[in-house]
């Protein structure tokens, strides 16, 4: 995950201007309140982080786990958007 990284993953976001979603095991690595944060995504996740990643033309996955209660149906899944899957365990890269 990003824990380790959460204050440059928040420079990021502040210079890029992008929104973010967190999956459950990426709680509080930016803080919920963060005006870009949609909060988390996946089937307990908020309606408008899915909605945003279901729209989106690219995804950048830090440290994520795409496990099926973030991706439901694997072949819907920001079925729009180029992925770019970054982390450090490369057994999550292409897992699903």
């Amino acid at each position: 995950g990003c824990i380790d990284a959460s204050e440059e993953l928040g420079e990021f976001v502040d210079k890029t201007g992008i929104p973010l979603t967190s999956t459950f095991m990426g709680i509080g690595t930016v803080p919920n309140n963060h005006p870009q944060h949609l909060n988390m995504l996946g089937m307990h996740g908020t309606v408008y982080a899915n909605y945003a990643v279901d729209q989106a033309d690219l995804l950048l996955a830090f440290g994520v786990r795409f496990d099926d209660r973030v991706t439901g149906k694997l072949e819907e899944f920001a079925k729009h958007a180029t992925i770019v899957h970054i982390d450090i365990d490369t057994a999550e890269i292409h897992k699903n």
